[in-house]
């Protein structure tokens, strides 16, 4: 199957809303998280002018574990779909909405992010707890007012490490961007909810390129 470009990026940014998803549960319900693919995602936030969606994240495989993730969910029987996972990438999607209604404070969250890099040459990689606490801040000050808040499930002894507290709140702001990305490319809830098996054809297309 040949995706037409709109198509591909729309399936490549629900897949980074689903990795970031992925990478929050995975810290909740363990205390760890794979490290390649966090980086993956905090980059993401500090890409601008991107000539297509690909771009923003370097390459389809860097989101192998998003899209496979993501194949995962939309072939499987409703009574086997993982509701936790699930239940992130609607409350990104719907936290985007509400963001896009406060122009203010996604200029706020342009801005701050703008002052990463200078602290990213500072501390000598944007996977130092530092960093992730400065990701973890915007996303505290801003996004986190928003209501809804996102709940994040899992053990309570890794949610109440601040390290941990830290990571969920710097990939929920990376699901935020690629959730953005997926709305500009004309991504809409009711598509991800409703037209599972377009999206399942084009995810596995993708899945075909990792």
């Amino acid at each position: 199957m040949s995706l037409n470009p709109r198509l591909r990026d729309r399936t490549i940014a629900i897949s980074a809303v689903v990795q970031a998803a992925s990478l929050v549960q995975q810290v909740a319900e363990t205390g760890q998280v794979n490290s390649a693919d966090m980086k993956v995602m905090l980059e993401s936030l500090l890409v601008e002018n991107a000539p297509d969606t690909e771009s923003v994240y370097g390459s389809v495989s860097q989101l192998r574990t998003g899209i496979e993730a993501l194949n995962t969910q939309l072939s499987k029987k409703k009574d086997k779909k993982d509701v936790t996972l699930l239940r992130y990438v609607i409350s990104l999607l719907h936290l985007e909405r509400q963001l896009a209604k406060q122009p203010e404070m996604l200029a706020l969250i342009d801005h701050e992010i703008q002052q990463v890099p200078a602290q990213i040459d500072y501390f000598g990689d944007i996977m130092s707890p530092q960093v992730i606490a400065r990701f973890a801040d915007i996303y505290q000050r801003t996004l986190s007012e928003l209501k809804p808040r996102i709940q994040v499930y899992g053990d309570p002894g890794f949610l109440q490490q601040p390290d941990n507290i830290n990571r969920v709140r710097a990939l929920l702001l990376s699901g935020i961007r690629a959730a953005v990305l997926w709305q500009q490319k004309g991504g809409r809830r009711w598509q991800f909810l409703f037209q599972s098996g377009k999206l399942l054809s084009a995810t596995e297309a993708l899945s075909r390129e990792v």
